[in-house]
């Protein structure tokens, strides 16, 4: 059995409402095991007999579309992967707080080879990038007088693949 969390983008955001609850009990009926959510923006927990998370998450993306009328990107990995994804974190001993926060974008899939000269085009006094794979790190520096640009929510455009991004926080307490 294969502990994973899936990821899933801009939920519970204007009329894109879903109850964690409810999609608790609607993975369960369709096979997904030891369903968990965190939070009410789309952190599922779950388990699976299968090791193929491209195809869990199309499953799972067919179901939302089916119960709830509107398309969900979902993004999901083996929790194994992002226990990596934390260590190998470029911030070690960044300790968000007041004055920094570190975000972590998670990119459906591999980002081609203009990703680099995305990553460079984003980087700012306050904002600094780094990819790692399917990941983005994102460290934003609130202390800079600079007032940071809303490079998270550029970065999906930019890099023209479907992403959704989670601060430290709730990537560390999804990971069971």
């Amino acid at each position: 059995m294969t502990r994973y969390v899936a990821f899933l983008r801009a939920v519970n955001v204007g009329k894109r409402t879903i109850k964690m609850e409810d999609l608790r009990r609607q993975l369960e009926a369709a096979g997904f095991q030891q369903v968990k959510t965190y939070i009410q923006s789309g952190n599922v927990m779950f388990a699976s007999g299968s090791n193929n998370a491209a195809a869990l998450s199309t499953k799972m993306e067919k179901l939302l579309l089916t119960n709830y009328g509107f398309e969900v990107p979902t993004i999901i990995r083996p929790v194994a992967e992002l226990e990596q994804v934390v260590a190998n974190t470029p911030f070690p001993g960044i300790i968000p707080d007041k004055s920094t926060q570190v975000y972590i974008t998670f990119l459906s899939g591999e980002a081609g080879p203009h990703a680099a000269a995305v990553i460079a085009s984003l980087q700012s006094p306050s904002e600094t990038l780094h990819m790692k794979g399917k990941e983005v790190y994102t460290l934003i520096r609130k202390d800079l007088e600079q007032k940071p640009l809303d490079v998270i929510a550029r970065l999906e455009k930019k890099l023209g693949i479907p992403c959704t991004t989670r601060n430290w926080a709730t990537v560390n307490k999804v990971i069971w």
